[in-house]
């Protein structure tokens, strides 16, 4: 081969990576690190107490009211928490709980659990309530576990540190307690991250990598779809709420492999559409049930975490749509779990529909940005319209961001 087409093919292949490298970086947050994040904090920005590393968040339109799970030590969280590959003690573990906020009040209540001894290491969370009973609801949550062969053998590189579940509550609105029902173990659930509740007996789960630890799982942070698409996410099903044994009458399958760093879930515009967030690599995928199949995305200029969805309920009454999909993430990413974790949160809507590609064209708009001095870390965010007729007619919404490593649920009122 000559010089000239060697130096050709040199050029070509700088061509092909400098995108998709270029927008790793932007993503991660580099450039970011070098200047300064501006506050964009809205109005009335307070912190909810008793809302500890609240991981996820759901709004429950029947009562609306939110759901999270929280821990209840700050220190055990540097000492185990397998979604950041931190498995050094595997004996501090927390006795987390479910939390309910009241976003009216600005009050959080920490539910007492019965039936479960614990311990109870929080992460992602999802509710479901029957049509017919909206007063009764399904909690699942995942629950990071150590393996009991990895605490005798702590130094074997072959054993898995975690054996993470899925813990199964049922909760009353109104009550100060959830009952829990059973564990649900499968040898599926491998790094399980979020949850998308599809009935009370029946859900998926994300494993947000492959590899649990080392230069590898890394390399998944800081790759993209096209060379890390490792991921999966798996369908469970239960047949048996009264089992005692965890991986009792239980079946899982793959939904979907394949997939770069599967991370959050959501429930979108309509029943059926599923949210999911490939994390480091800043995307919303949006797709759907029966048969699972992706339907779309976006990319984001940031690395996002669990995705909601906003439901304007007061569109017809302004002639004003803000629904839309809500994106909390870290600005620099790149130094997470390190440094202040600077957050922001955008509101991603449908813009139009390009007539020569057919592709939809989104508008994302940046609704909060803290430098990490108020809220710690953003995973997930959810708004709450305001009633115009009690808010001198303005169109706004209070918007509530958490994170694994924020220290309370952070509130304010936005304009949207």
């Amino acid at each position: 081969m000559s010089k000239t087409a060697i130096l050709t093919a040199l050029v070509s292949l700088a061509a092909v990576l400098y995108s998709p490298i270029a927008l790793r970086v932007k993503v991660l947050g580099v450039s970011r690190g070098f200047g300064t994040i501006q506050n964009i904090h809205g109005e009335a920005l307070r912190v909810i107490p008793d809302t500890l590393y609240c991981e996820d968040l759901h709004h429950h339109l029947p009562s609306g009211l939110l759901f999270g799970a929280s821990e209840d030590n700050p220190e055990n969280r540097w000492k185990w928490f397998p979604p950041i590959a931190i498995f050094s003690e595997p004996t501090a573990l927390g006795h987390g709980t479910i939390v309910v906020i009241d976003p009216k009040t600005f009050t959080a209540t920490r539910l007492t659990l019965s039936n479960f001894p614990g311990p109870f290491v929080t992460h992602g969370i999802d509710i479901y309530s029957l049509p017919t009973d909206p007063t009764s609801v399904y909690i699942f949550a995942v629950n990071h576990l150590p393996n009991p062969a990895y605490v005798s053998a702590p130094t074997s590189l072959s054993i898995p540190a975690a054996r993470s579940r899925i813990e199964l509550f049922h909760h009353t609105i109104g009550s100060s307690s959830a009952t829990h029902l059973r564990s649900i173990y499968h040898p599926l659930i491998r790094t399980p991250n979020d949850i998308y509740a599809i009935n009370g007996t029946s859900f998926l789960v994300t494993n947000d990598h492959y590899y649990r630890s080392g230069l590898l799982r890394s390399y998944e942070d800081i790759g993209w779809e096209a060379l890390a698409p490792w991921t999966d996410l798996i369908a469970l099903s239960i047949t048996d709420l009264d089992a005692t044994n965890d991986t009792d009458a239980v079946t899982a399958s793959v939904a979907r492999k394949g997939i770069h760093n599967n991370n959050g879930l959501g429930h979108g515009r309509v029943p059926g559409e599923v949210l999911i967030n490939d994390a480091s690599a800043g995307v919303l995928v949006v797709a759907q049930l029966d048969p699972f199949r992706f339907s779309g995305s976006v990319q984001l200029p940031c690395t996002l975490d669990n995705p909601s969805y906003f439901a304007d309920p007061y569109a017809a009454q302004t002639a004003s749509d803000a629904s839309g999909y809500v994106l909390a993430g870290l600005a620099e990413a790149a130094k997470f779990p390190k440094g202040d974790n600077p957050v922001m949160v955008w509101l991603v809507q449908p813009a139009a529909t390009n007539d020569a590609t057919g592709k939809v064209e989104w508008t994302q708009k940046l609704i909060f940005q803290d430098d990490g001095k108020v809220l710690r870390t953003a995973s997930t965010a959810v708004l709450v319209g305001i009633d115009p007729a009690e808010n001198e007619g303005r169109k706004q919404a209070w918007l509530f961001v958490t994170g694994p490593l924020s220290l309370g649920v952070a509130v304010s009122r936005v304009d949207l």
